[in-house]
């Protein structure tokens, strides 16, 4: 009797066993589930934040180019006068190599 039990104990212990790794791997499959959810989740909210700085960057890009615009607009004479002497600098910043 005493070895009749010990095998109902270790079919008991094997169904268990076996009941265990099911579980476990739902529970794996639940949490890679979730974790991609996440990270689709995270990344959609990265690229959402970056195409906003990209937007505001363009604005601001195109703003300072307007604004560039119009002081040569407004002082042709000076900016072409700046400019020569910019390139003269960058010349012989460039020429010493």
């Amino acid at each position: 009797m005493g070895q009749e039990d010990i095998g109902q104990d270790l079919d008991a212990l094997r169904e268990d066993v076996t009941k265990l790794r099911a579980d476990l791997s739902q529970l794996a499959k639940a949490l890679l589930e979730k974790g991609k959810s996440e990270t689709d989740s995270a990344k959609d909210k990265v690229v959402d934040e970056l195409m906003a700085g990209l937007r505001t960057a363009r604005v601001r890009g195109n703003d300072t180019v307007e604004s560039v615009e119009h002081r040569i607009q407004e002082k042709p004479l000076m900016s072409m006068l700046i400019a020569f002497f910019v390139g003269l600098l960058l010349g012989k910043l460039f020429d010493k190599g």
